[in-house]
């Protein structure tokens, strides 16, 4: 998420949204009351004799919504805002009734609080720390797929096809592979921003072309790194890069990394049938409210488990306020499925609840 302008005093926030965590960032951060300000489009109707009634212009506006209700939905990477119209750049738009707006990523949006505590200030401040963003390129002679990795969200940005087929032996026709080249570097050029890291792994010789590619370009080559063992191409590769080990090497310091390491300790705890552990919303939710929380990880389809959206909300939050903390992991990723499997939602306890309440029980 990049802050543009954050004044607490005033209760304004100007953010520009990058990936699926800062959607459930801002979920976390509006409250019905809010004023949320962005660009929207509604449509002019034109008047005159030979109108058709349902014919109109399509606008641009920017309006000013108070909102009266909030819904997260993670499976399109959107958030829906429901509200009344309180200002906007066009009197021909209507201010009567409800409104909708959909925020996605890339979206430039201001936020007014009437007060901004330090609950929303530290969500704020831990969505802006989400470390280096990783481009991914796993290539052979075939295909090659290109992927982003924004804290723990992996994007696959697009795959492209060489034309080549077969291993290149003998008796296999020859194709110019250099558009194939240029056309992946393209991509990573069209994505790359000042501080990316370059991944570059695949199958044969054709990482070490790539490679080569990138090192001339002037920006590409400043973070790059080749992974050696990795055996995958394509978008597949690209999921399955970034739990190899040669990955977790070069990118030891990333959210997506660490959230990997907790994963494991979930499943490492709870094959030992140890109690410092809580899964699905109504125990952590519990666990939550004792103060027990060391950190919770959530998977971005947790609502595909009927999961209440306020609730889960208030338990995230609380579990911050209360020292935990909170990451959101991409639920098409290897450990996504696992917390996905296990309700959507895991947590890490500092101490065995059960334990507590058995000390508590006998003192009384």
């Amino acid at each position: 998420m990049i802050v543009s302008q954050f004044i607490p005093k005033q209760g304004i926030l100007r953010v520009t949204v990058e990936s699926p965590d800062d959607l459930w960032t801002l979920r976390r951060l509006l409250a019905t009351g809010d004023t949320v300000v962005t660009k929207s489009s509604r449509v002019s109707k034109r008047e005159g004799d030979y109108t058709r009634p349902d014919k109109g212009e399509r606008i641009s506006v920017i309006i000013a919504l108070r909102l009266e209700g909030i819904s997260l939905d993670s499976s399109v990477g959107r958030l829906r805002l429901r509200g009344k119209i309180v200002e906007a750049s066009d009197e021909s738009v209507t201010k009567a009734g409800s409104h909708s707006l959909l925020i996605s990523p890339g979206q430039e949006i201001t936020v007014r609080k009437e007060r901004w505590g330090p609950a929303e200030t530290r969500i704020l401040n831990s969505s802006t720390t989400s470390g280096r963003r990783f481009l991914l390129v796993a290539i052979d002679r075939r295909e090659a797929g290109v992927g982003l990795l924004v804290g723990s969200h992996l994007t696959i940005v697009s795959t492209v096809e060489s034309g080549a087929s077969g291993k290149g032996g003998a008796g296999t026709k020859e194709v110019d592979m250099q558009p194939y080249f240029r056309k992946v570097l393209e991509l990573l050029k069209a994505t790359w921003r000042e501080g990316d890291v370059v991944v570059v792994g695949g199958p044969g010789n054709t990482k070490f072309t790539m490679e080569n590619v990138i090192k001339r370009d002037p920006d590409l080559k400043k973070n790059e790194v080749l992974i050696e063992g990795f055996d995958l191409s394509g978008s597949d590769g690209v999921r399955a890069m970034v739990k190899s080990e040669g990955f977790r090497k070069v990118a030891s310091d990333s959210v997506l990394v660490e959230v990997q390491g907790i994963v494991e300790e979930v499943i490492r705890r709870i094959s030992r049938g140890e109690r410092r552990i809580a899964y699905t919303l109504p125990r952590v939710s519990e666990a939550a409210r004792a103060g027990a929380v060391e950190v919770c990880i959530v998977s971005d389809d947790v609502f595909s488990n009927n999961v209440d959206e306020n609730a889960l909300v208030e338990t995230l939050n609380m579990i911050e306020d209360k020292g935990g903390k909170v990451f959101l992991l991409d639920s098409s990723l290897e450990t996504g499925k696992q917390v996905s499997a296990l309700g959507g939602i895991v947590a890490l306890l500092r101490y065995d609840l059960a334990t507590t309440a058995t000390a508590t029980s006998s003192k009384r």
